[in-house]
């Protein structure tokens, strides 16, 4: 009976320890693991090695369990027959099938699933034991399994993948409805053309570069806008950019400069590049505004780096000088009225023909 139950022991325990650690290494993550180094550094540097290296931690659990299991059965049916004779086999082998069951694959892996960030320290060093033991049969699995996959690495995590984990941890409570956002925002900014956020040049306040500071002074623009665009000719024609409290420090003791005495050099991008592209140029060149071109190089209206991170934000950021939110519903209004207007005049030219015929 002594023999009965040390097989059935060993059998379910050996199985319970792999389930746990199999249970725990799936579902723990690099992040878990980054800062489970930061707190026990050698547990966490050995199982982010296991990690990394999972087919062989997983190929190690899997052959002690399958050599437990299979041990532990022929074991314990033995011993049984022995003991309780051939007429109790059915039951005998009934009750190993459910404790199997319950001991060593639900229970644990539940237990596993649940805390395996508790259990994770411990994990490492109990896996690395597995394969220690059982390396010589991970040589021969391993080789099996790359000639079935023939050396093709599998992706195992999309960025669609990486939207819906942000999804779940926003409905979990993990993170905010805010913090999503941004997540999100940031993984699908290479989606968004600097075309989409820029501020079209027909609401552009912009000035011609041999306007004097005393021509421009009055301008609402002026105190409205931190930088402005400055055009020789026409607007399809930006050379510089000015700043506007420049324009004021200078005009305390000469209103007579010209814009492009006061003027620094700008940047052009084309309207197709990604808002992501444009932001990393905004950091890298330190600079605020870029001039936007089309294909012909005609200017399409200006990008700041305001515009990228409002895009990445999901939010308008307005500062108390601010009277319009979005510069681009502005820009289709003035569009909308000046069309209105064109046909209201249209249509009075038409009166006036047919009141005089």
């Amino acid at each position: 009976m002594t023999l009965l139950f040390v097989y059935l022991a060993l059998a379910i325990g050996v199985s319970f320890l792999c389930s746990v650690a199999e249970s725990v290494l799936l579902s723990i993550s690099m992040s878990n693991i980054n800062v489970l180094k930061k707190e026990k550094e050698a547990a966490g540097l050995l199982l982010e090695k296991l990690k990394k290296d999972i087919d062989v931690s997983i190929a190690s659990i899997l052959v002690l369990n399958t050599i437990a299991h299979t041990l532990g059965a022929a074991g314990i049916g033995a011993e049984a027959v022995k003991l309780f004779g051939m007429e109790y086999t059915f039951y005998i082998s009934a009750g190993l099938t459910l404790a199997i069951l319950f001991l060593s694959e639900i229970i644990p892996k539940t237990i596993g699933a649940v805390y395996y960030k508790q259990l994770a320290p411990y994990a490492g060093y109990l896996i690395n034991f597995f394969v220690f033991i059982t390396y010589p049969l991970i040589l021969v699995t391993l080789f099996i399994t790359k000639k079935i996959s023939k050396g093709k690495n599998v992706h195992t995590f999309t960025r669609e993948e990486l939207l819906e984990t942000t999804y779940l941890s926003e409905d979990e409570g993990v993170i905010d409805e805010m913090e999503s956002e941004v997540i999100e925002n940031l993984l699908t900014l290479d989606n968004n053309k600097v075309r989409d956020i820029l501020t079209p040049r027909s609401v552009v306040f912009a000035l011609e570069k041999n306007k004097t500071i005393a021509e421009v002074l009055d301008l609402e623009g002026i105190s409205k806008f931190s930088r402005i665009p400055i055009y020789e000719e026409s607007i399809d024609n930006i050379v510089g950019v000015v700043l506007s409290k420049k324009i004021f420090q200078v005009a305390v003791n000469d209103q007579t400069k010209k814009m492009e005495d006061l003027m620094s050099s700008i940047y052009f991008i084309n309207e197709n590049i990604p808002v992501s592209f444009a932001l990393d140029l905004f950091i890298k060149k330190k600079e605020h505004m870029f001039i936007v071109t089309d294909s012909y190089e005609q200017t399409e209206g200006i990008v700041t780096l305001e515009d990228c991170i409002e895009t990445l934000l999901g939010l308008e950021i307005m500062d108390e000088l601010d009277t319009i939110d979005d510069m681009r519903q502005f820009a289709k209004s003035k569009m909308k009225e000046k069309k209105k207007h064109k046909e209201r005049v249209q249509n009075l030219e038409k009166k006036k023909k047919m009141e005089q015929m």
